[in-house]
């Protein structure tokens, strides 16, 4: 059931992002895990840019009216979260943390960070068809 719930979103993420609603991430490995999933698009990373947050925010605000928030699961992925949504907000567009969201939901004891969504989603296919297709 999991699988299942997690590839809806995983194919509402692509969808957005076909779009052309850009998605603020953290750094490389996001990036990289994303891209294994087939998530092609603005991916705008956070971490090793070299601007301040709020230029972050304003770059991805000047792409689309809608910014997609998909920081890591943890403390410091929270913060960052709050505070890109609040300057996204302060620029005229509307931050969606709800992607965000529901994959902590369903993933919230066992992955941390974006990176490792490929890999659960993968250990999950398995569980529910360990015997792959016939």
């Amino acid at each position: 059931m999991s699988f299942i719930k997690i590839s809806q979103i995983v194919e509402e993420l692509s969808h957005c992002v076909e779009q052309g609603e850009p998605i603020l991430i953290e750094g490389k490995k996001d990036e990289e895990a994303l891209k294994e999933l087939g998530i092609n698009g603005h991916i705008i990373k956070v971490s090793g840019s070299g601007l301040k947050l709020f230029e972050i925010a304003e770059l991805a605000a000047g792409l689309s009216s809608k910014v997609i928030i998909l920081t890591d699961f943890d403390k410091k992925g929270d913060i960052l979260a709050k505070k890109l949504s609040e300057d996204i907000q302060s620029l005229g567009s509307h931050p969606d943390l709800s992607i965000r969201k529901k994959i902590m939901k369903i993933t919230r004891r066992y992955i941390k960070d974006i990176e490792s969504l490929p890999k659960h989603i993968k250990r999950l296919e398995f569980e529910s068809n360990p015997y792959g297709s016939y």
